[in-house]
């Protein structure tokens, strides 16, 4: 009954996304946003804790104001991708402009794929999307809902937008496999973790990380790079898609090279981060795991 109850309102919400103009659903999201943070309070506590510890040295003024953009950000962003049969190639090549895209394919060309990952920064499905708009076959690692509808819902949101979907229960396999066929594949570096994690530098704090990602570019063969999708102010695209390659040693000690490798990403991510700290999504449980 919950399950049914949670896919209606999101079914409505989605509605709401398509239906509206362009300018209609910026109002809306920033309505939402507002919502949430301030009469819900959604993680309302752990944005604030997850600010504090990242920016120790701001003003709770400070923090306020980004805790409140993030909410609008987030309701926004989220509005944008399911609004995703109107997101066609002609709107992700115009809107969406792609740093480094041209040493991305260089290094696809070399036929072991390409691993890379991102955060919960900005907008990463739409990253993602603007990647297979530009003919770059890209598979995306992403987790199941607890909700059954709403993730096919979403599962299948992401395959109109022509972006490949590998489960995390599918395991690591799946992801080789991906990269053997020549794919990019992506994914979020900075999910609380479970034990296959090692401890980073991350904003300033000691943090469990997962070292997935580095270690399977390392077995792979496969080259590495972080991307930050941005939303862009005032501008004529509304993203900006950054491609960071990230250099894998070979022929050394597998666990410090994967240590390595993940602090290098970690660093890239906090750095995109700082710049645009009220694009981030501080309500998601980062630090859960830390005593693991």
């Amino acid at each position: 009954m919950k399950d049914t109850s949670e896919f209606l309102v999101f079914s409505i919400i989605k509605f709401f996304a398509r239906a509206l103009p362009a300018n209609g659903v910026v109002s809306l999201g920033n309505c939402i946003g507002y919502l949430c943070a301030v009469l819900f309070k959604f993680r309302k506590m752990e944005v604030e804790r997850h600010l504090t510890i990242a920016f120790p040295d701001k003003e709770s003024d400070w923090k306020n104001k980004v805790s409140l953009r993030s909410y609008k950000h987030l309701a926004r962003e989220a509005l944008v991708v399911l609004r995703s049969p109107k997101l066609d190639e002609n709107y992700l090549r115009k809107n969406v402009e792609i740093e480094g895209l041209e040493v991305l394919e260089e290094s696809l060309r070399q036929g072991s794929g390409v691993m890379i990952v991102s955060g919960h920064l900005g907008n990463w499905e739409i990253g993602a999307a603007a990647l297979a708009a530009r003919g770059v076959p890209v598979d995306v690692v992403v987790q199941n809902q607890r909700n059954p509808f709403i993730d096919e819902s979403l599962l299948d949101l992401r395959r109109k937008m022509g972006i490949g979907v590998i489960t995390s229960k599918k395991g690591p396999y799946a992801v080789l496999k991906s990269l053997r066929n020549g794919r990019v594949t992506a994914w979020l570096g900075d999910q609380s973790p479970g034990k296959s994690s090692v401890v980073v530098d991350f904003l300033g704090v000691p943090s469990r990380t997962p070292k997935g990602c580095a270690l399977l570019a390392l077995r792979s063969g496969a080259p590495l790079f972080f991307a930050s999708s941005i939303v862009i102010s005032n501008s004529e695209v509304k993203y900006r898609l950054a491609l960071q390659n990230i250099p894998v040693p070979r022929n050394q000690n597998v666990e410090e090279v994967v240590e390595r490798l993940t602090q290098a990403h970690a660093k890239l991510l906090e750095l995109a981060i700082r710049r645009n700290p009220d694009q981030y999504l501080w309500h998601h449980r980062r630090w859960k795991n830390q005593d693991q």
